[in-house]
């Protein structure tokens, strides 16, 4: 099949999706499947977001980008398809990248995967450019990062998801890749966006692979995100037995990163390959994947003709050396019917039959808690379903539970013999807390939960069989403050 960015649109614009699932308030596309996020920018007054996409199946396919674009990060409108592999540099794919904007042009590098003359897969990174932000041209001298430019003996296969800078410190190119005993990232100098060479590596011996990696200041310091390949976590069961997603806080010395920090961003089974941008108010903002490798949604296996979500953006700061992640303030242009509570004793069960929607954000703070377990039942359907939030005092463990669900999100064949893919999240907070402040976002097939003044995030795909959801109290304490928001 010859893939072109007009008989992708074609495509897209000739077909119907089943859009029981669709999320209210997260991005996803008009149908077909998404993965990471690519290309997070400002330009020209507008948000852009790009994607890994492939539209003809809700499968991972010959990846395309996907494009929306935003005024105010929470409102979306889909473009169309800005890249697709048709060159035979990328042939097999237009793979992750990002976006930079440089002499009033939007300029984006993504990986194009091809074979060489020997059947060997490559992968190299390439070019392309437009000058209102939604038709592009690939540069004709692509690639312009090569895998010979490498060390001698480099892997040639795992060598993507590029990272365009251009700061104090000059125009430079990072780049994933797999070396002969660990991952690396590695660090490409330009004199232009078309001329480059290799540098040396930022950091190196981070896992067998270090995927989708971002750089940038935050408050002084430097961070480095990136998902790592075969890299347990926080000593807790994470999304996948074979992916997290992590930061270092550090320094870039002489062209090295130095870390004195390395944590996990978001312990639920559902985050990967976020991005950032810097806001034009200088927040910086983050967005990710909301699903996992080897899962198989039920909009998938009841052949809904869609797969992938985003997260709702994330405005990030520092405290200390510890990422502190929260919904972003535009979410409010979003808010409907707010109800308020004060002072709620709950000892047993508390159940608020009134407060349901397609789409809820739930803010409380838990006070006075008595005994082991506080809980939180999100999507209760009032019947025996619902997703299972649980701060255990003693241990100090928050919780996510999804097994409850009516729809189980099942593992793919081949993905180490299971069933169902993971159903329980955990992330560490300070045991015997006073109270505990939670933000959380309930969509059509997700949960996202902000705890501890965003100091940790859980996000998970959860499917009820009623899109209309509500929540329960469970436990003995006083939920101090309430707040149940309809989001639209």
């Amino acid at each position: 099949m010859e893939y072109t960015v007009e008989s992708a649109d074609r495509f897209i614009a000739s077909h119907a999706v089943d859009g029981r699932f669709q999320p209210a308030v997260h991005i996803t596309a008009p149908i077909g499947w998404i993965n990471d996020p690519n290309g997070f920018c400002w330009y020209k007054g507008s948000y852009h977001l790009f994607c890994q996409y492939y539209p003809y199946k809700p499968v991972w396919g010959p990846m395309h980008w996907g494009h929306w674009t935003s005024p105010d990060l929470i409102s979306w409108t889909w473009v169309g398809v800005a890249l697709a592999p048709n060159q035979p540099y990328d042939r097999l794919g237009c793979f992750s990248g990002t976006a930079l904007e440089r002499e009033g042009r939007l300029w984006l590098v993504y990986t194009g995967v091809h074979e060489d003359g020997q059947g060997e897969v490559i992968q190299e990174q390439c070019l392309a450019v437009s000058d209102d932000g939604i038709r592009f041209e690939k540069y004709e001298g692509n690639p312009i990062v090569t895998a010979d430019m490498l060390p001698p003996g480099s892997d040639r296969h795992d060598f993507r998801d590029p990272k365009l800078l251009d700061d104090e410190r000059g125009l430079r190119l990072f780049a994933a890749h797999r070396g002969k005993s660990s991952g690396h990232i590695v660090v490409f100098r330009g004199s232009s966006l078309y001329d480059w060479q290799y540098e040396g590596e930022l950091k190196d011996g981070i896992s067998t692979m270090p995927e989708c990696p971002d750089y940038f200041p935050l408050e002084g310091r430097d961070v480095l995100m990136t998902c790592l390949m075969d890299q347990p976590k926080d000593g807790l069961r994470f999304q996948n037995e074979h992916h997290a997603v992590v930061y270092f806080v550090g320094k870039e010395m002489d062209g090295r990163f130095a870390a004195d920090y390395l944590r996990s961003i978001d312990l639920g089974q559902d985050f990967y390959a976020p991005q950032t941008v810097k806001a034009p108010d200088g927040r910086r903002i983050m967005i990710g994947w909301m699903q996992m490798w080897g899962e198989a949604a039920p909009n998938f296996y009841l052949k809904h003709g869609w797969q992938g979500a985003y997260t709702i953006p994330r405005e990030l700061s520092l405290e200390g050396n510890e990422l502190i992640q929260r919904p972003v303030r535009e979410l409010e242009k979003r808010h409907g019917r707010v109800r308020a509570y004060e002072q709620i004793c709950v000892n047993g069960l508390w159940v608020a039959e009134e407060l349901r929607a397609k789409a809820y954000r739930l803010q409380l703070t838990l006070g006075d808690m008595q005994g082991r377990e506080q809980v939180i039942r999100l999507k209760d359907d009032g019947a025996q379903a619902y997703a299972r939030l649980c701060y255990d005092r003693t241990s100090g463990v928050l919780s996510l539970d999804r097994s409850g669900m009516y729809w189980p999100v099942l593992a793919m064949p081949g993905n180490h013999g299971a069933n169902e893919a993971h159903d329980l999240a955990q992330v560490q907070l300070p045991a015997g807390m006073e109270t505990l402040e939670l933000d959380i976002l309930v969509d059509s097939c997700s949960i996202e939960v902000f705890a501890h003044g965003g100091r940790a995030a859980l996000t998970s795909l959860a499917y009820p069989e009623d899109t209309v959801q509500g929540f329960s109290l469970e436990g003995q304490f006083t939920a101090e403050k309430l707040r149940f928001i309809e989001l639209s």
